[in-house]
């Protein structure tokens, strides 16, 4: 009986401490992300997720640097001259796209299938490209048309087992998005209510690894008309889901505080965390004594709270605003004194 409770005590250790993995990321500090999957994480033409990630990840003011060998354009085989559109959106990063070429219904022993993308082992891709996380979302057009679904539990456990005998940092495992073809979202649900289980899995034996529900977050109208790829909305809210996911893991960023110092100029700094639920902070300078006004409101301009109306000294000041009564969407919060006036927005995402 006494070693079943140690048994007990063990295990619940282990998964307490797995599921509060954290990474702590010193000022000055580049922190890296690769993103590995298929088609579906990747677009041609507009926003894709990794750049909508980018956007947001500023909000937790550290360098970020996506890493990976993106040789092709969107499609296997092209090349970006063939999208000198999406090419400058990507203001010719084109490493920011990651890695798109994993199938896991191609999967062998030691390699698979790239599809014109660099021929190389899941563990050479991640050795030759080391990050500090690694976001994995398997392709929704693979499961509607290619491996069993009674394997495909099996192979990404295989997948996420190589990725995290190859990597030193966390690794971020999505759920796939859904599809308005009725049969194929059958087995898409299937695959991922299998997914927190494998996630689970690796946390229990103190595995650097973490589950994101994304397909939760979309509906059919954030899929385009092949059926298969996110339109639009849908890399918003890719990307929003990710960098719930990242900002979860970072638990301490450390700063020089600078809050004590008196402020050369006005300014008013982004929210954070952004996205929030349902509480943010926002924080704003005063380089002399003025009238304050600090209010919120909706994307009809609508004025939703006053944070602040009144006379206020120079110096830095932090104000929490409170969501909780509010629905999802993008808001805007306007500082307004004797001699400056600036607006920013903010995402709302409960």
């Amino acid at each position: 009986m006494k070693k079943l409770i140690m048994i007990c005590f063990v295990f619940l250790f282990q998964l307490l401490n797995a599921q509060h993995m954290e990474i702590v990321v010193e000022e000055g500090d580049t922190l890296i992300i690769h993103p590995i999957g298929d088609s579906i994480t990747r677009g041609t033409v507009g926003i894709t997720y990794r750049q909508y990630l980018k956007e947001l990840l500023k909000n937790i003011n550290i360098p970020i640097n996506f890493v990976g060998e993106c040789i092709n354009a969107a499609n296997s085989g092209s090349v970006w001259d063939d999208y000198p559109e999406l090419f400058n959106i990507l203001e010719g990063d084109i490493e920011h796209d990651g890695y798109g070429g994993l199938r896991i219904d191609q999967l062998t022993d030691m390699t698979y299938n790239t599809r014109g993308y660099p021929k190389k082992t899941i563990e050479q891709l991640v050795e030759d490209n080391p990050a500090d996380i690694i976001l994995l979302m398997i392709g929704t057009n693979d499961i509607i048309s290619s491996y069993q679904l009674s394997t495909a539990p099996a192979r990404l456990d295989t997948i996420i087992s190589r990725i995290l005998r190859s990597m030193n940092g966390h690794l971020i495992v999505s759920s796939i998005p859904p599809t308005p073809l009725p049969i194929a979202n059958g087995k898409i649900q299937t695959l991922n209510a299998s997914i927190p289980s494998i996630v689970d899995s690796h946390l229990v034996r103190g595995d650097k690894i973490s589950f994101i529900d994304i397909n939760a977050m979309m509906d059919n109208d954030d899929i385009s008309d092949d059926a298969y790829h996110p339109d639009s909305s849908g890399y918003v809210k890719i990307g929003t889901g990710f960098y719930q996911a990242i900002t979860n893991i970072i638990t301490d960023v450390k700063q020089e505080k600078k809050n004590d110092e008196t402020p050369t100029k006005f300014g008013l700094k982004q929210n954070y965390p952004n996205p929030f639920n349902p509480s943010t902070k926002i924080v704003f300078s005063l380089p002399v004594k003025s009238h304050v006004s600090l209010k919120v409101y909706d994307i009809l301009a609508n004025e939703i709270a006053t944070l602040v109306n009144s006379e206020k000294g120079k110096g830095n000041y932090e104000f929490n605003f409170n969501a909780s009564n509010l629905t999802s969407g993008i808001y805007f919060y306007r500082l307004i004194t004797d001699n400056f006036t600036e607006t920013k927005r903010m995402i709302l995402l409960k």
